[in-house]
């Protein structure tokens, strides 16, 4: 009887570290849901000078009612999905524009998510000129299995309020 109380006191441990690590694997899978809607979204603001952008991709990524918020000195304006469109498309496809994510901090509890992207936008081309820096902070939820983006709020860095260090990527910034 000693022997098989021994056997399951030492297979125990082994049961629990296998079910922490398929704990960790559930959680890297949706950490990379949520990092493949963020890219979606750099992916559909990104592009040459006169490409269209798919705005039915980028709606597809986030939620119906989804509001996207800049913010800067003269403080903050909130748009929904159709306001941000109206708002950026002409300067998107007449400038060329290329946004990138240099880092960023993923956070995951049950159905919510927030991510801290910081990023360098681009004119022109993709290896054009560094134009902007900054963080955007998505917020999304998880909704019938699928991570919606149903906040984008961002501000651009400058000298008295860099992007931080470990998520400036090459910039310098």
């Amino acid at each position: 009887m000693k022997w098989l109380a021994l056997l399951i006191a030492l297979a125990l441990p082994s049961a629990a570290m296998a079910d922490h690590h398929e704990q960790a694997e559930n959680v890297m899978s949706e950490e990379a849901k949520v990092q493949a809607a963020i890219d979606g979204i750099y992916a559909v603001i990104s592009g040459p000078v006169g490409q269209p952008r798919d705005w039915d991709g980028m709606r597809a990524l986030m939620t119906a009612d989804a509001r996207l918020t800049p913010i800067a000195a003269q403080g903050h304006q909130t748009h929904s999905i159709d306001g941000y469109i109206e708002r950026s498309e002409q300067f998107l496809v007449e400038q060329g524009f290329f946004e990138v994510e240099t880092g960023n901090r993923i956070e995951i509890y049950g159905d919510l998510a927030q991510v801290w992207s910081a990023y360098e936008g681009r004119t022109g081309s993709a290896d054009g000129p560094i134009f902007v820096t900054g963080i955007n902070s998505f917020q999304l939820v998880r909704q019938a299995g699928e991570w919606k983006i149903f906040s984008i709020l961002w501000q651009a860095a400058d000298e008295a309020l860099p992007v931080p260090a470990d998520l400036a990527g090459g910039s310098g910034e």
